[in-house]
């Protein structure tokens, strides 16, 4: 051609050569199939030739399957890289012909619709630290096609952010169950695990830093990328089942705090009534529906002489039917000399319980309401019920004592037995009890001293 010089024919025909390559290369790819597949011709065929037992066509279709091999890593890099010099002679070209720039358009077109094979195959990302491509190659930036796990990526995005907030409600209202009033130092590390996972797992999945390590972890357990979604959601879920769990714990814990209480309570030669205040306060905040930490906290506010608050946590006692709350509340209110609210809750409590220890301390104390009544036969038959129960408690014996007094109860030996069985099994302990011991030796001293006289 006129104008050109050996020099140009050189450099087009090495851009030949170069287009040549890229057109070997990509028609190797182009022969091979997706990987683990098998063109649909070929089932067709197949299922044919066994239905009509043509063993010359199976033979024929088997070697046709076997000829479709997957593309290799080698088969695609060799595409790229053939592209990378025909651009590099492209480039070096002053003057390209018409008729190559058609080729390698045509090429690119045929290259691109391998962009599946392509991507399904090699990691281009891998590579791009290797050969650093300029951003106008376009080859080496190819998007692998979208995975059919990735097409619900958006509910498993929700999915995660639900079971976080979730997750994190209910470690806040954890959290202020057990740091509520002091934290101890069971429910401080409670509420500090549980916090400290909940805020993990929302920083790891809800930033960018997190979102970042999370990625370099399951890149690191050989996880698919396409189920990098799904794995962060069953983190968020499982978190969300832990603090579910824990939950609903909370009653099985709050058996243990009041249990401790119990301990403080009763099981101290010196009882830490303070501690068990604290207790039993904590088992409440854990449960609120748990009856008998109220029952326990009015003991413990008894001993302490606060009747009103006593008073306050007996009555929510016996809201739930607690049955030995009716008896305590009775009391109290016998000393507060409201009988008719005493004698009520103490029957109550005589229908609802067959326990013969509780038996014996509501009729003893509806003996005792009668008897501030001047309802003095009923008062003695409920006594006489509480003592056929237990023969060894001095309290009915005391409170039958009185009730015969006041009842004019002519047979002297009988009102004096009582004071004796009284005094016998009285215990200073008991504040009642303490009572009436005075009372028991002030009527037997009398009663001997009357004797005296007629003696000598």
């Amino acid at each position: 051609m006129p104008g050109e010089t050996p020099k140009t024919n050189s450099a087009i025909s090495t851009l030949e050569s170069a287009i040549q390559r890229y057109t070997d290369t990509l028609t190797k790819l182009e022969d091979t199939s997706w990987p683990g597949s098998i063109p649909f011709w070929q089932i067709y065929l197949l299922m044919w030739a066994v239905e009509s037992r043509s063993y010359s066509l199976m033979r024929y279709v088997s070697s046709k399957v076997g000829c479709s091999r997957s593309p290799s890593k080698e088969i695609v890099l060799e595409v790229l890289t053939a592209r990378d010099t025909v651009q590099a002679k492209l480039s070096k070209q002053s003057q390209i012909p018409i008729g190559s720039l058609i080729k390698v358009n045509d090429l690119d077109n045929r290259l691109k619709k391998e962009t599946n094979k392509i991507t399904t195959v090699v990691d281009l990302t891998e590579w791009h630290s290797i050969l650093n491509p300029k951003v106008d190659a376009w080859w080496w930036f190819f998007k692998p096609p979208k995975h059919r796990w990735d097409y619900l990526d958006w509910l498993w995005k929700i999915l995660t952010v639900v079971f976080l907030t979730s997750s994190l409600s209910l470690t806040v209202d954890i959290s202020s169950r057990f740091l509520s009033g002091g934290p101890d130092t069971l429910g401080a590390f409670v509420a500090a695990t549980q916090s400290v996972l909940t805020l993990l797992a929302g920083r790891s999945a809800l930033t960018k830093a997190g979102q970042e390590s999370i990625k370099r972890a399951l890149t690191r357990l050989n996880i698919p990328k396409y189920f990098w979604e799904e794995v962060s959601c069953g983190i968020a879920f499982s978190l969300f089942i832990i603090s579910v769990t824990f939950r609903l714990s909370l009653p099985q814990i709050a058996v243990i705090y009041k249990n401790i209480g119990d301990r403080y309570t009763f099981d101290n030669d010196t009882p830490q009534l303070a501690a068990a205040i604290s207790s039993y306060k904590r088992a409440l905040l854990l449960n609120s529906d748990y009856v008998e930490p109220h029952y326990k906290l009015g003991l413990v506010y008894e001993e302490l002489q606060e009747y009103q608050k006593a008073l306050a946590e007996y009555k929510i006692a016996v809201q739930d039917d607690f049955e030995v709350a009716y008896n305590n509340l009775g009391r109290m209110y016998i000393i507060d000399k409201k009988y008719y609210q005493a004698s009520s809750l103490l029957l109550r409590g005589l229908y609802l319980t067959e326990n013969d220890i509780l038996r014996y301390s509501l009729l003893k104390n509806l003996g005792w309401a009668r008897l501030k009544q001047n309802r003095y036969a009923e008062a003695k038959r409920h006594l006489q019920d509480a003592i056929n129960l237990d023969k060894t408690k001095a309290p009915a014996y005391c409170l039958l004592a009185q009730v015969l007094e006041e009842a004019g109860e002519k047979n002297t030996a009988r009102i004096m037995n009582n004071w004796k069985s009284c005094l016998g099994y009285a215990s200073h302990y008991s504040i009642d009890e303490d009572k009436w011991i005075d009372q028991a030796r002030q009527r037997l001293e009398a009663e001997l001293n009357k004797q005296l006289p007629n003696k000598q």
